[in-house]
């Protein structure tokens, strides 16, 4: 009876210590496993919507100058150049469009390729860093407020 009392503990004592070295094995694993993607470059963007106006746009290039409302830029700020990547957008009504089209609210008079008319739009944008000293802003959707 006291043997098997025994071999009863010292069954229990060896799955302790099995239990034991799993879980330092996963808590060791995990952490490498953190630390690892801390140390891999990003592939994920977060998007910011933006109101505000298109103060310039260019059809040909897709870029636009654009002043996001309630920024007020210092004397010696430059434009915000935002490249207009995005086929799908939507006009004033609510409908999307997604043929390809340049939003109206971008678009210059009568063929011509710029616009200087100071439209309303929101858009959705992602900052790029393209490891020099400006990030490059994309705007993602186009929504035309006027």
């Amino acid at each position: 009876m006291k043997e098997e009392r025994l071999a009863v503990v010292a069954m229990i004592r060896r799955a302790r210590v099995s239990v034991a070295l799993t879980v330092i094995a996963a808590v060791i694993a995990a952490l490498g496993g953190y630390r690892i993607g801390l140390s891999r470059d990003r592939h994920s963007a977060t998007t910011v919507v933006l109101t505000g106006t298109v103060t310039w746009s260019n059809e040909e290039t897709r870029l636009i100058a654009f002043e996001t409302d309630g920024v007020v830029r210092k004397p010696n700020d430059g434009d915000t150049i935002y490249s207009v990547l995005t086929d799908n957008w939507q006009d004033v009504a609510g409908t999307i469009h997604s043929d390809g089209t340049y939003p109206t609210c971008l678009a210059g008079d009568g063929g011509d390729p710029v616009s200087t008319d100071h439209h309303r739009a929101e858009l959705t944008v992602i900052d790029w860093d393209t490891g020099g000293a400006q990030w490059m802003h994309v705007a993602v959707r186009v929504r035309c407020l006027d």
